[in-house]
């Protein structure tokens, strides 16, 4: 017996003895499916970048598209713009101006008159309806990096209410006037004065504060102020490091990281990205993915943690196995193989990020 038949030889084994009957194990699994996902469960991506990110000669991620999204049939993804780019002295990052960045997201527009999305702008506007073979999925339009933001809070008001963004990383690869991002040296050490007025503006008004890329001081004083107005918040792309970051980058979060995400009644979300440091160090398959997940699950409960892919962003490594969005049924039959019932894989796959949707979009 491997490792993998021995994992799952035990967790069922344990089902049994506490309900007193054998696992109907097998079943949902082989059950009829769409595109590989058992019927009637809810698929949300809650960070990516499909079709955002035209092709050039040196830069091209497929793995999410707007014609992969309806082939999956998923039932919402991101639809992710990015506040600051590459174009500083040294290549550093500068901001995107604020018009520049509004301009970009009314291209979107453009696919809701023609039909090829449909944009969440409240809960019941989520699609619950994947059967049909030409749905209209759902778009969540976000922004990673609030630098065109500024100091002005009222920009949080035209972005919600004229552009329909409904999720706000606050930063991305630079320290802005917000806060300190977990790859460089702090700077503010914590929520900035303006930092706390932008991301209650956000919270108020019903966006979905996304901690990615937050320094740790920086998700302290978003996740203080969650908590104190009751509002659940997400980390859209990460996944777990016990201390010594295996990447070699501060990308990854420690549990200590992610239970203050939890506390908020929030979720961590991760990723398909694939690291190796040797043969007792890695995250290579969607068995890695799924026992990384089951970790999380058991610390922080199963309703905690969902997926987040990051897809169309570029990741440095994917996992074995991995070419898009596509492949995301193969994280199922793992989790599946794992342990994970067929509730709880449902809860990671959507059902979790419904909930902060309904709670904080209504």
């Amino acid at each position: 017996m491997n490792r993998r038949e021995f994992l799952k030889y035990f967790t069922l084994f344990g089902a049994s003895v506490v309900l007193g009957e054998a696992s109907a194990y097998a079943n949902w699994l082989t059950a009829k499916k769409r595109h590989g996902f058992p019927l009637g469960m809810v698929v949300i991506d809650p960070h990516a970048h499909p079709d955002i990110f035209p092709c050039t000669p040196s830069f091209c991620d497929q793995t999410t598209t707007l014609e992969k999204i309806k082939e999956l049939r998923m039932n919402a993804s991101c639809f992710a713009e990015v506040g600051d780019r590459s174009g500083g002295a040294g290549g550093a990052r500068v901001p995107v101006p604020f018009n520049e960045l509004l301009t970009n997201l009314a291209k979107l527009t453009d696919l809701v008159e023609a039909g090829q999305i449909k944009i969440v702008r409240k809960f019941t506007d989520l699609p619950h309806c994947v059967l049909r073979q030409n749905m209209t999925p759902g778009a969540i339009i976000g922004l990673e990096g609030g630098d065109p933001i500024e100091t002005y809070p009222d920009r949080v008001d035209v972005l919600y209410h004229d552009y329909g963004v409904r999720i706000i990383t606050p930063m991305h690869y630079r320290i802005n006037e917000i806060g300190d991002i977990m790859t460089a040296s702090p700077v503010h050490h914590g929520l900035t004065p303006v930092g706390q007025q932008i991301v209650e503006r956000m919270m108020s008004l019903g966006i979905i504060v996304d901690v990615a890329h937050a320094h740790i001081h920086t998700l302290e004083g978003i996740a203080d102020i969650a908590r104190a107005n009751g509002v659940p918040i997400i980390d859209s792309h990460t996944s777990l490091t016990l201390r010594e970051n295996p990447y070699g980058t501060t990308r990854l979060r420690t549990f200590e990281e992610m239970e203050m995400v939890a506390e908020t009644g929030g979720v961590v979300c991760t990723w398909p990205l694939g690291w190796r440091v040797d043969a007792s160090h890695h995250r290579t398959s969607f068995f890695d993915w799924a026992e990384e997940n089951l970790q999380i699950a058991q610390r922080l409960g199963i309703e905690h943690v969902g997926l987040g892919t990051d897809a169309g962003g570029g990741l440095p490594d994917l996992i074995d196995g991995y070419e898009s969005i596509l492949d995301l049924p193969n994280l199922v039959d793992a989790m599946d193989e794992v342990g994970f019932n067929r509730r709880d894989i449902a809860a990671y796959m959507g059902g979790n990020l419904r909930r902060v949707i309904k709670n904080c979009i209504g």
